[in-house]
């Protein structure tokens, strides 16, 4: 009865706590529903100040700036003005009474060649436009000074152009020169000075990474756009405005808003609309206005980035949100530390358990469910350590099943090599009986090609049945007894040949063994045969190397090298095929060759796990 009692007890204690824990989470929630869009709309309405506040410090800016521009053209005009009369008072001072010689100073002259001008006398007139002949504007009656008009043509932000003439006759001569030089012409740093400025404005203007699609145009309106207020401006045909270079974009990003929207925007509050299917904050600032010539900045910002932005302050919230959680999981844990203590139990009991320990047990007890879980996980152990036994018993009668097979399979593998290497040295006894009866020289070649082709074979199966492990050849010593043994076979018909070798301890099955052997053999016999013919130092250097994917072998003698290309003989000559054919179809590499001072093979493939 009093075991029932403390059951129905702890049952209850269990459900008040998980109950006062629900409470406190519908609190929270309740909390987090009702806060979280005030906080929402509170950080959207600081973002959009900030960026009003920072658009009017940039129109204050561009008071500056345009004092600065001006200052700059106007600067820069007067020193290239002052240029031009040094220049030409130079050419004055300096030429001779030779007007061919005087048309060459001008003609040579950078400083002039800015502008346009027209040379004039009596029998000679030249004359050299730059773009646009002004001339018609100029009065050359006026000498030695400057003269500025204003030209009947707009500029591409809707001004007068201006037009500065100079006028100069030569001394000793009849000649007058006359210089048409436009704003740009005179004032050709102004591009680089106008980019400078652009990015001092976005360094300011663009410094929140996460406003990621921030779009801002500086235009001029042009102001016979003023008779379609009520059109939408980006519509309008583009000679209704025109972009400034300090903008980031190539066109005005203001949708579908009207002239009329746009005159009547409110620099501090900026416009909700669609851009691209994609509603945008848009920002109207009216840089200039006077005499009805309009600069504006327009400046876009995607919603979406403004929304994922002010999410960012609801941090606070959920810290509030943690530290509650964290008070009544502590709450929870007073109420259930013994139960935890025993789940602690059993869980330090199962991780001694998988790192190896058989013999341990938790000795969890009670009438609870943990108790209930100690005692059927100990239950549990006993009967794994039984089964484990039995296990380990059987596994050791398998093992040595298995190793008896496997010594079984390695006998007979090693007697398959065996045999195989005595079959083919007796195809190669038999080879050798024929080659004593075959009188024809070019058939006696052929049963030699095909002898020391078999011998490559042979050797290769010898070495495996004389290794430990049966199944891999180490290449290197593999290759030391060829070469000697090639080497030995071809001492009567040529010198001593000097041979260097530098071969990496690299062991290869026979699948890939036997295509490097075979081409190998092909080209140390092909050196030992046609290269060394009235050479008295004869040298032959063999370098085979790997990394982790490919391995790479180059075979190079001192010889007299190939009569032609490789890709040309290849298919011509038994041999080459041969190593041509195996590289590319069973090694999947490639065959290099080339002439160093004599034949130089280099062969790379890729080498997979052997």
């Amino acid at each position: 009865m009093s075991n029932v009692f403390r059951l129905k007890t702890y049952s209850f204690a269990t459900k008040v706590i998980f109950s006062f824990l629900f409470i406190i989470m519908i609190f929270l929630a309740a909390r987090a529903v009702l806060t979280i869009p005030k906080i929402q709309e509170q950080n959207e309405k600081e973002i959009l100040n900030n960026i009003s506040k920072t658009l009017g410090l940039i129109k204050k800016q561009f008071n500056v700036i345009g004092q600065s521009l001006k200052m700059q053209s106007n600067l820069e005009i007067s020193l290239y003005k002052e240029k031009i009369i040094n220049e030409i008072r130079n050419i004055d001072l300096t030429s001779s009474s030779n007007k061919k010689d005087l048309l060459s100073k001008i003609d040579k002259n950078k400083i002039l060649s800015m502008c346009s001008y027209i040379i004039s006398s009596k029998n000679l007139k030249s004359e050299k436009i730059k773009n646009q002949n002004y001339f018609s504007y100029n009065n050359i009656e006026n000498l030695d000074f400057w003269i500025n008009k204003k030209i009947d043509e707009n500029t591409f932000f809707y001004a007068k152009k201006i037009v500065y003439f100079y006028n100069h006759k030569f001394k000793n001569s009849n000649i007058i020169l006359s210089l048409s030089c436009t704003k740009r012409d005179l004032n050709i740093n102004h591009g680089s000075f106008e980019k400078s400025l652009k990015n001092n404005i976005y360094a300011n203007l663009l410094d929140d990474e996460n406003l990621q699609s921030e779009r801002t145009a500086l235009f001029w309106l042009n102001p016979k756009a003023l008779d379609k207020k009520d059109e939408v401006l980006y519509d309008i045909k583009k000679d209704k405005y025109t972009i400034s270079n300090l903008s980031n974009v190539k066109n005005i990003p203001t949708g579908k808003l009207t002239l009329n929207e746009l005159l009547n925007s409110n620099e501090k509050t900026p416009i909700l609309h669609k851009l691209d299917n994609k509603e945008v904050f848009t920002w109207v600032i009216k840089l200039s206005e006077r005499k009805n010539r309009y600069f504006f900045l327009v400046h876009t910002v995607n919603k979406d980035e403004i929304d994922n932005k002010k999410d960012a302050g609801l941090s606070f919230l959920l810290k509030e949100t943690l530290l509650a959680i964290v008070i009544s999981l502590f709450m929870i844990l007073l109420f259930f530390r013994k139960t935890l203590l025993n789940i602690n139990t059993i869980t330090k009991t199962a991780i001694k358990v998988n790192q190896g320990h058989k013999n341990i047990r938790s000795g969890v007890k009670g009438e609870d469910d943990i108790g209930n879980l100690g005692q059927a996980f100990d239950s549990m152990l006993n009967f794994f350590e039984n089964s484990i036994k039995t296990l380990d018993i059987k596994v050791k009668e398998k093992t040595k099943e298995i190793s008896k097979s496997l010594e079984e399979k390695d006998l007979l593998l090693k007697e398959i090599h065996h045999r195989v290497k005595n079959n083919l040295a007796l195809t190669i006894g038999l080879i050798e009986l024929q080659e004593e009866e075959v009188q024809d020289e070019k058939t006696k070649k052929a049963l030699v090609d095909i002898k020391e082709r078999i011998f490559t074979m042979e050797l290769l199966h010898r070495k495996l049945y004389e290794s430990q492990n049966i199944n891999f050849v180490s290449l290197k010593n593999y290759v030391e007894d060829l070469v000697n043994i090639i080497s030995r076979s071809y001492s009567n018909n040529s010198n001593s040949v000097d041979i260097s070798l530098e071969v990496e301890e690299i062991e290869l099955n026979i699948e890939k063994a036997m295509p490097y052997a075979i081409i190998l053999n092909e080209l140390i016999t092909n050196s030992f045969k046609y290269a060394f013919k009235d050479n008295k130092n004869p040298k032959l250097n063999i370098k085979i190397s790997k990394n982790k994917t490919n391995l790479t072998m180059i075979v190079k003698d001192n010889g007299v090298g190939l009569k032609n290309d490789f890709e040309n003989i290849s298919d011509k000559t038994l041999g080459l095929k041969l190593i041509n054919t195996i590289v590319r179809f069973q090694l999947f590499g490639e065959v290099k060759y080339k002439y160093e001072d004599g034949a130089k093979f280099l062969i790379t493939s890729t080498l997979e796990d052997t």
